[in-house]
């Protein structure tokens, strides 16, 4: 039931998206769909060709001794730990827009893999907390870094200005979705 006063989706009136948006929706999806198609590729950044000794390879695949490689669905949460601090497996769930039990599933295999570690809240048992696991720190900052190079590449000839104004819109679009706008 729609609240008084509330459109419903039907009701609104259809705006038309600017060109501007609409190439710059386009390219996000194509950003997206590129980064998720090529996370298994090696990079400079991750071992192929001209690489870097020690440098670090994509978060997906990242092992370390007693660790197993992290699914793609673990790296996002581990990431989302990593920016927000310690969270409720809820508070996870809903940052990551996925249901409560997918969280739950996530932060089994993250505690397996001695990621994050899972504590009751001493005052409400029922509530779960996580947080990352001070050793894994490093190799959930490497999430970040693994297609750093192209990212530095796209980055140089800008002004500072125009990076701040990049910053500024992936911030700005990134906070609308969250809202739902």
């Amino acid at each position: 039931m729609v609240g008084k006063g509330a459109m419903t989706r039907a009701e609104r009136p259809k705006t038309r998206m600017s060109a501007e948006a609409l190439e710059t929706s386009k390219l996000l999806v194509e950003f997206l769909h590129v980064t998720y198609a090529t996370r298994h590729q090696p990079t400079e950044a991750a071992g192929g060709e001209g690489a870097q000794p020690n440098s670090p390879a994509p978060a997906s695949e990242v092992a370390v001794a007693d660790r197993p490689p992290m699914s793609a669905h673990a790296v996002r949460a581990a990431i989302h730990v990593y920016q927000h601090g310690e969270r409720t497996v809820g508070q996870l769930a809903s940052g990551l827009g996925i249901s409560y039990g997918w969280a739950s599933r996530v932060v089994d295999e993250l505690e397996a893999a001695h990621y994050i570690v899972r504590e009751h809240d001493p005052s409400d048992r029922r509530v779960v907390r996580v947080r990352l696991d001070d050793a894994a720190l490093e190799q959930v900052e490497r999430a970040y870094a693994w297609r750093g190079e192209a990212v530095e590449r796209a980055l140089e000839p800008l002004s500072e200005s125009e990076r701040e104004a990049v910053r500024l819109f992936l911030r700005r679009v990134t906070d609308l979705m969250r809202q739902g706008g």
